[in-house]
């Protein structure tokens, strides 16, 4: 997007340039050979064409040219900004996937622990079935955040390596 926006800005850069240069007048000469009824003979006519713009400097198209190169130059500038913003926010949502995760892992430690208490509790006579199949069914969704974390992970890093122009792995987009 900001190559893009970059191209048309040069694009119109040179338009400037073009129209600049066609407020130049052209000189042109003639030279040629004519027969003369007159006197016999052959004449030499010459001629020089000097168009004199004294109204009319092309002064329209030439500010119409530079209004598009100032055009291009916001639009450039707002797909840089844009890009930018996008980074940033894509940063963010990395560290907070990252953030997430790892809470998650934290989440599924004390599952573990609590279903491993529950079920020595259990197995000891000091607790009914239902908290041992409420501390399973606990440990099942902190199970389930872990994929979600790492899912949220995986697609914040993918649309942060969008953004920057590369894929998954780092690597160049061609």
């Amino acid at each position: 997007m900001v190559r893009v926006a970059e191209a048309e800005r040069d694009a119109a850069a040179r338009a400037v340039t073009v129209q600049q240069r066609l407020a130049i007048p052209n000189v042109t000469a003639q030279l040629g050979v004519r027969q003369l009824r007159v006197a016999s003979g052959p004449a030499v006519v010459a001629g020089i064409s000097v168009p004199l713009p004294l109204f009319d400097r092309n002064r329209g198209n030439i500010s119409a040219a530079r209004a598009e190169l100032q055009g291009a130059e916001a639009r450039a500038a707002a797909a840089r900004l844009e890009a930018e913003a996008g980074t940033r926010a894509g940063l963010a949502l990395v560290e907070a996937a990252d953030a997430r995760a790892a809470a998650a892992q934290r989440t599924l430690a004390t599952a573990q622990e609590g279903y491993r208490l529950a079920r020595v509790a259990y197995e000891a006579g000091k607790s009914p079935l239902i908290e041992l199949l409420a501390a399973r069914h606990n440990l099942g969704v902190a199970r389930g955040v872990i994929l979600d974390a790492a899912a949220a992970r995986l697609d914040a890093r993918a649309n942060l390596a969008r953004l920057q122009g590369l894929t998954i792995t780092g690597e160049a987009v061609q």
